[in-house]
């Protein structure tokens, strides 16, 4: 691991474990066993240094779920299912990015951690709004409601990995154990039905 990405994991596990906020440029140096200067010449501010954490989480999440998003499966259940399994795994498998991404998800709106993550989670909102577009022939019923469809799935997605993330102080374990083909295959089941049917 070179020294940019080193300082990238130790600011993350920071930022995430107490908050962008509350953690000073001092102590990411200390624990990255680094100077002010190499991190200012990695990434300029602590800014920077939260953009780029942002810019690599958010690639690797579209990289697990872009696939499943634009594919051409005919069948809109199995591509949500596929979509939802490549993102629920990523939650298990870059779980620290991911609780990260969902506090900042909450961040005062005029805060700076709002503001880095907000362009990430508008792309992921539309690429979501995008896929029930193309899938729009399949379900009669979306009469252009395809941003509150985008925002129901997200959103199941994003509570379903909190809620069993938190219900085990071993990070993720619980999480684990509930992306399984059925667990998931339920979940989609739940989304596309409702609790009435």
């Amino acid at each position: 691991m070179d020294n940019r990405e080193s300082i990238l994991d130790v600011a993350l596990k920071l930022f995430a474990d107490k908050g962008y906020d509350a953690v000073g440029v001092q102590e990411v140096v200390d624990a990255a066993g680094i100077t002010k200067p190499t991190l200012y010449h990695y990434f300029g501010s602590k800014y920077g240094l939260l953009e780029a954490i942002l810019d690599t989480g958010f690639e690797r999440l579209m990289d697990k779920v872009s696939g499943p998003m634009n594919s051409s499966d005919s069948d809109v259940r199995e591509q949500l299912f596929n979509v939802a399994k490549a993102f629920l795994t990523f939650a298990v498998d870059d779980g620290i990015f991911f609780s990260f991404m969902l506090s900042l998800m909450y961040s005062p709106r005029s805060s700076d951690s709002y503001k880095a993550v907000k362009p990430h989670l508008l792309n992921l909102y539309q690429n979501v709004i995008d896929m029930f577009m193309r899938a729009s022939n399949q379900l009669g019923n979306m009469n252009g409601r395809q941003e509150q469809f985008a925002m129901g799935f997200l959103g199941l997605l994003n509570q379903y990995a909190y809620t069993y993330s938190e219900k085990t102080p071993v990070m993720d374990e619980e999480l684990k154990n509930h992306v399984t083909d059925g667990d998931i295959r339920a979940l989609i089941q739940q989304y596309m039905y409702g609790i009435v049917n």
